[in-house]
């Protein structure tokens, strides 16, 4: 009977740590400490989010999630919809132009 238990959770246990799946996001606009904050805090209570990495200087990050509750369209989205681009995901102009000057292009930015 203890074999059976063990065997039982030992499968169970399997079959849910193979619906994790990693992706790696491609943030190219993120220019600033603000900006790895805002996309962490975008996509991190995200139901099915389990962990978020991002890395400033590499302008990249990697999120680990449950794919039977959330998809990579979705975490983009989420990622877009607060004005930053990700992976092949242009920003949304609207929530671009709310971001703080710091959190900005360069090339948008007008110090005149």
């Amino acid at each position: 009977m203890r074999l059976f238990l063990i065997i039982v959770s030992t499968s169970f246990l399997i079959s849910c740590s193979s619906e994790k799946t990693i992706a790696e996001l491609k943030l190219d606009t993120m220019q600033c400490l603000m900006c790895s904050i805002n996309v962490e805090e975008a996509i991190a209570d995200l139901d099915g989010v389990k962990k978020i990495e991002v890395d400033l200087k590499s302008k990249s990050g990697k999120v680990t999630y449950k794919a039977s509750l959330i998809d990579l369209k979705t975490i983009e989205e989420a990622i877009v919809s607060i004005g930053y681009d990700v992976n092949d995901k242009v920003a949304d102009p609207d929530a671009y132009e709310k971001l703080e000057i710091c959190c900005k292009k360069p090339k948008d930015v007008d110090l005149d």
